[in-house]
């Protein structure tokens, strides 16, 4: 008996060819009286689906299939065999728009349990970037050290983590999907960051730290990248605000459940807690979280098809073309995230404009002890509520930029109007934020102002830097959708490196400036940037029309 196909998994196929055409196999033309039958009903069968057809399944098979004479089964199928192949139409595809089996198209509650673990992760991996901040004099004091750079680099070599990690996950997960990588970069956090709980030095503690970073970075690579697979455009604003908050929530609480975990337990036990954290994570991450890059799934679907119906031609579109060789794939995944940071406008300054932003963001972080421990005499335990201004701001930033971000989206969506450069727009009112924010919280804490100032000083901040994160980053999706994971690699490793590096040289800045002049001069330097989004909105789509990278350009090049 010949090969039957059961179309457990049904396979989309475009063709253009109908028996009277020129394309259509020879089978149609004259027909052997072996498979005369046959072949009429497969006429039949073609003409009327001629265009689009799914793979059949086995209850419409035409009966030939079933014959009990062998060399009967075998013709049939090769008949369906050559059309398949003489019209190139064995490129496994989604069967039509509402395939189940599409991200898109997954259940509510499926997209809701994805994005719930997602956001989790997107929690405790920045938590653990700034919960060691208030403990940081203990460390020092424990391994008898007083370098100031030191204790800088101990809190920030975990974000120089994030900015390695990408360059390896990103082109990985466009060859093996999303969830092994998120798999085996919650394993490595966890496993580092509870050995930092045991380092017995500053070095091993410092590599550890490193180590816990590139693994936690996973959720900075592929998040973004995972919401665009489950979420439409026009709804995607509010799930990257629900991502970006847990984002920028985590490092500004983590610090006040550092002080208080720090004071009560000692500085090992804020490494083993993260640790649980991220444990819980690693194993919810496994029990429910579904793959949801489509190439990945395509492919997985034609090799279940090659399987059932012993078609071996049958394949991917991922793995037709130049994309075919996973060797050179990878390898151009690898430099893709540098050559698009370096040779692409939008990319290079929307990246530029959040690492400021983010470097600022952890400068406040390795400052904030100082001031409020030596200005305002704030006790350690005490000292975490310093950073919950900043927590504050976020939260605004978020909500405010995901409803505007949206609701600007379907306005101009109903003028034809669908640039993705209409995501930068709105932060003409949000980035200014930065330069208020830092200017009040620099000369209220220079002249001791009361405490409340300063925090709401830190909140205004907190408002413009994570905002622009929001924006860039859903501007960077919609614009740059065959390599949203590398573009949002390329931000990620400029934001990281920034963030990471910068602390490193604020300690010696705010010491000869003050409070004052060190963050009056990083608020100057936020305004520069000011122009960004004016520029990139009215230039930002012809810059892209002359990339190389997939950008998505529409036909509507003015406002």
């Amino acid at each position: 008996m010949g090969a039957q196909l059961d179309g457990t998994w049904p396979m989309e196929i475009t063709n253009s060819a109908t028996p009277s055409s020129p394309l259509a196999p020879k089978h149609f033309s004259s027909p052997t009286p072996v498979c005369r039958g046959f072949n009429h009903r497969f006429e039949q069968y073609i003409t009327y689906h001629t265009g689009r057809r799914t793979m059949y399944r086995k209850e419409e098979l035409p009966s030939v299939y079933s014959h009990p004479d062998s060399s009967v089964a075998s013709s049939a199928t090769q008949v369906v065999k050559n059309f398949l192949s003489e019209n190139d139409s064995n490129i496994v595809n989604w069967q039509g728009e509402n395939d189940a089996a599409n991200p898109r198209n997954f259940p509510s509650w499926k997209k809701t349990i994805n994005i719930a673990c997602i956001f989790y992760l997107c929690l405790v991996s920045p938590f653990t970037s700034s919960v060691v901040a208030p403990a940081i004099p203990d460390i020092m004091a424990d391994f008898a050290s007083t370098d100031a750079y030191l204790s800088a680099f101990v809190l920030s070599v975990y974000v120089l983590g994030y900015a390695f990690g990408p360059l390896l996950i990103s082109p990985l997960s466009e060859q093996y999907g999303r969830l092994p990588l998120y798999h085996a970069g919650n394993v490595l956090f966890t496993v580092c960051t509870l050995a930092c709980g045991r380092a017995n030095s500053l070095g091993m503690l410092a590599v550890l730290r490193f180590l816990a970073g590139a693994g936690a970075s996973n959720v900075f690579a592929l998040a973004p990248s995972s919401l665009a697979d489950l979420v439409a455009k026009e709804e995607r604003g509010r799930a990257m605000a629900l991502v970006g908050m847990a984002y920028n929530l985590g490092p500004a609480i983590s610090p006040t459940a550092g002080s208080y975990l720090n004071a009560a337990q000692g500085w090992r036990w804020v490494f083993y807690l993260t640790g649980i954290l991220g444990g819980a994570g690693t194993l919810l991450s496994m029990i429910c979280m579904s793959e949801t890059y489509e190439p990945v799934i395509l492919r997985r679907k034609a090799a279940h098809l090659r399987k059932q119906t012993g078609d071996k031609t049958l394949r991917a579109k991922s793995d037709t073309g130049p994309g075919a060789n996973k060797i050179k794939a990878f390898r151009e995944a690898m430099v893709m995230p540098f050559a698009m940071l370096f040779f692409s406008r939008p990319i290079f300054f929307t990246s530029l404009l959040t690492a400021v932003g983010y470097g600022y963001v952890y400068i406040l972080y390795t400052t904030i002890p100082s001031t409020f421990l030596e200005t305002y005499h704030w006790a350690p335990k005490k000292l975490g509520l310093a950073y919950l201004g900043t927590a504050v701001g976020n939260l605004i930033g978020m909500v405010g930029a995901s409803v505007m971000s949206d609701s600007l989206v379907k306005r101009r969506a109903l003028k034809d109007d669908t640039r993705p450069e209409i995501r930068l727009l709105p932060m003409i009112f949000w980035w200014p934020l930065v330069s208020v924010g830092l200017f009040m919280y620099a000369w209220t804490a220079q002249h001791a102002v009361h405490w409340i100032a300063p925090l709401i000083g830190t909140t205004i901040f907190g408002m413009g830097a994570m905002s622009a994160i929001f924006f860039t980053g859903t501007y960077i999706l919609d614009a740059y959708p065959l390599h949203s994971a590398s573009g949002m690699a390329a931000c990620s490793v400029m934001r990281s490196l920034i963030g990471g590096l910068a602390p490193l040289f604020s300690h010696k800045m705010y010491q000869d400036l003050g409070v004052g002049w060190a963050f009056s001069l990083l608020a100057l330097i936020a305004l520069a940037f000011a122009p960004v989004p004016v520029v990139f909105y009215k230039f930002g789509e012809k810059w892209r029309g002359q990339e190389r990278y997939g950008g998505r350009v529409v036909s509507k090049a003015t406002a």
